[in-house]
């Protein structure tokens, strides 16, 4: 009985302010699911990798005629999840309008694609932006440039109440203020569309495909073959793959579990085949988060209730009050679409920019910028990107700015280090293997330097 008394004082509290009917529902779903405990699989050997007609070849895909490609562009939405801030880089404001490129922000590139694909078509493919309470006033003042030039769509994700991880009890706003909440992950895309009414009028609108990619992945860009892939086949939901590298071993993959495709993250791997999960041999290719939902097959499957999706255990501290904050990704909803793929695609098609190392190879040679779209520079010839390890000097981006105020070029580089007080004074080249160290003293890298297979200390 004192259980369900707190439900229901819960559930009262959230109607309170406005949380709609399918995230209620989602919530308190999730609360229970925590209650229960930790949802590992439990039968390890029923878990299979997909069979090779569940992982078709973006490369394998027709590219459709003119005709066929401008219709089919006009049943297109895209959808940018844009609830982060650039914190791990040292910035309180929406990660998208930080400056990435060239003076631009992922913002100002994510429009230019856009606007040149619907020029180039003659179409008007619409944006979206899903904003968290983080975001959603600074992103509305960044919009204004974009008046006119294609038609943006933003809104707001919901917040729930951060729980008390003692007591499962909510933060009370008198007391903690805006941390009493969080946006509960980019899962809740769907009860927004839903609730909101987005979702009614996309498909009012003729929209039909709904294209969903994290603000910061560079790489997200509309492939006209994908959207005819899956119009053409009727297919419910795609999920972008791409092979794993060492440095993607933790991320979610799919496997095949009872005839049904699912999306397996770490967190829900019992310890002892954690090995297995992060080796390349049985998953070897992981999950994007570049999202293609049919938004009639969405429709329907929303009609018969919200969308039951893994729980994700976020755990924080809030002001000395351990804290969990019970969130979905918007992934897991593959297993309730019967037919939906993953489609094994590009590295180039995932270009995250978490941290100033990302940074560092985006603003290089390496790239080129086309209309919003950044390609690999054809001048590089060594296989993938280097690598790139910054001590935490540079990690915040003003600090990352002051030490690299231009990018070094960096074509014919495999790998750099580098660690304590170091500053490049411009223009640089750095090739094959090089360490750069300010130990003693520091160390200035002058404009026009070049630097082949060495270590530099200052």
């Amino acid at each position: 009985m004192p259980m369900m008394k707190s439900t229901e004082r819960l559930r009262a509290e959230l109607e309170q302010i406005g949380l709609g009917p399918q995230a209620l529902a989602g919530f308190l779903r999730l609360i229970e699911k925590y209650r229960s405990g930790p949802a590992q699989v439990d039968d390890w050997e029923a878990v299979a990798a997909p069979e090779p007609e569940d992982l078709p070849l973006l490369s394998g895909l027709d590219q459709p005629g003119g005709n066929t490609g401008r219709e089919e562009l006009s049943r297109l939405a895209v959808c940018k999840l844009n609830g982060g801030l650039g914190t791990t880089m040292g910035c309180h404001q929406p990660k998208s309008t930080l400056p990435v490129r060239a003076d631009h922000t992922f913002l100002d590139l994510i429009v230019d694609q856009l606007a040149a694909l619907n020029r180039q078509a003659g179409s008007a493919v619409p944006l979206l932006l899903m904003n968290s309470f983080y975001t959603d006033a600074q992103t509305g003042l960044a919009l204004g440039p974009y008046a006119g030039r294609l038609p943006i769509r933003p809104f707001k994700q919901n917040r729930f109440p951060r729980l008390a991880e003692a007591s499962l009890k909510p933060l009370a706003e008198s007391e903690f203020g805006v941390e009493a909440w969080y946006p509960p992950g980019h899962g809740d895309l769907y009860s927004c569309l839903s609730d909101q009414g987005i979702l009614d009028e996309l498909l009012a609108a003729g929209r039909e495909v709904l294209f969903i990619s994290n603000a910061d992945n560079l790489g997200a860009t509309v492939d006209e073959r994908i959207l005819h892939y899956m119009l053409s086949r009727d297919i419910p939901f795609i999920m972008e793959m791409t092979p794993k590298t060492p440095a993607d071993v933790k991320g979610g993959t799919l496997y095949r579990r009872n005839g049904k495709l699912k999306l397996l993250e770490l967190a829900h791997v019992p310890p002892e085949h954690v090995a297995e999960f992060c080796g390349q041999e049985k998953f070897h290719v992981f999950n994007t988060n570049n999202i293609w939902v049919h938004l009639r097959h969405l429709k329907r499957v929303l009609s018969q209730g919200p969308l039951d999706l893994d729980l994700i255990v976020n755990r924080k501290d809030v002001a000395g009050t351990p804290v969990v904050q019970l969130e979905t990704a918007v992934g897991s909803a593959l297993e309730w679409f019967p037919g939906a793929l993953g489609l094994i695609v590009e590295r180039d098609r995932f270009l995250p920019v978490k941290k100033t190392e990302d940074l560092l190879l985006i603003r290089s040679d390496l790239f080129i910028l086309d209309e919003g779209r950044l390609r690999r520079n054809p001048a590089r010839t060594l296989p993938g990107l280097p690598g790139i390890r910054l001590d935490e000097r540079f990690s915040h981006m003003e600090e990352f700015d002051r030490r690299i105020p231009v990018a070094p070029g960096l074509l014919e580089l495999e790998s750099l280090e580098v660690s304590g007080d170091v500053r490049f004074e411009g223009a640089a080249t750095l090739t094959g293997r090089v360490r750069l160290s300010g130990g003693a003293r520091p160390l200035v890298i002058p404009a026009g330097a070049t630097i082949h297979d060495q270590e530099v200390a200052g």
